[in-house]
């Protein structure tokens, strides 16, 4: 098994979608920067940075920030935004990360990257190497329940690879590969990696999103759509 990269053919498509769409704009980013709001941080990774909206909310809050990004698209959508303000790059997440010191960041973040890699025990270990100690681990993915009631699965407790098609990006659908896994699967990589759990999130829509989307309003407030955890390195 290995990552993906699908954002290929709509990469500035995808970007422009998420700028106000309903489950990143008004589902997942306002929990997500709730929780950003009441840590402490000066060196961030922003692991996974699409076009660079996390990376440019963390340089406005003072952060020394390192962006990273399998496409190439989304590496250059993020300097474009960041305006060489930090530092971005391009790289798989599944593979180590050699150009990154040791105990070198406070916080680690991934907006909803992790799902399209397969081993996260790997990744993980290697984000609690370049944490100092007692750093901080933020991640969004996608619920486990979700993806195995969406897809209609057997086995809920198989980590499996899913191909999706999403209909958003123009006139014909795009397909998308990512791995569905059970909720152990991610503590148990969590905890061998050497992280310690310190919150578990289920986000719920914002007011606006009722506003502006209520299908996806009434479809976000009765399921769980994304997970939400934040986890610190084991000193």
């Amino acid at each position: 098994m290995k990552s993906f990269d699908d954002y290929k053919e709509f990469a500035e498509a995808y970007v422009k979608h998420t700028e106000s769409s309903s489950h990143n704009t008004y589902y997942e980013r306002p929990t997500m920067f709730s929780i950003l709001s009441e840590l402490k941080f000066a060196r961030v990774l922003d692991a996974g940075c699409a076009g660079g909206i996390y990376s440019e909310w963390l340089l406005d809050r003072g952060a020394d920030v390192v962006a990273i990004d399998i496409n190439h698209k989304m590496v250059e959508f993020t300097k474009q935004r960041i305006n060489n303000r930090g530092k971005v790059y391009q790289a798989d997440l599944d593979r180590p990360l050699t150009f990154l010191n040791d105990n070198y960041f406070d916080l680690v973040v991934s907006s909803l990257t992790l799902h399209y890699l397969p081993n996260w025990t790997k990744v993980f270990q290697e984000f609690n190497r370049l944490l100092l100690p007692e750093g901080l681990f933020l991640f969004s993915t996608h619920h486990p329940f979700t993806d195995f009631f969406l897809f209609e699965k057997i086995d809920y407790f198989t980590r499996e690879l899913i191909e999706d098609e999403w209909y958003s990006f123009g006139n014909k659908p795009v397909k998308v590969r990512f791995y569905r896994r059970p909720l152990h699967d991610t503590i148990e990589a969590l905890t061998k990696a050497g992280f310690a759990f310190e919150n578990i999130l289920e986000p719920r829509p914002t007011q606006e999103c009722q506003q502006l989307y209520p299908q996806d309003y009434e479809k976000l407030s009765t399921k769980p759509w994304f997970l939400i955890i934040l986890a610190r390195k084991k000193s």
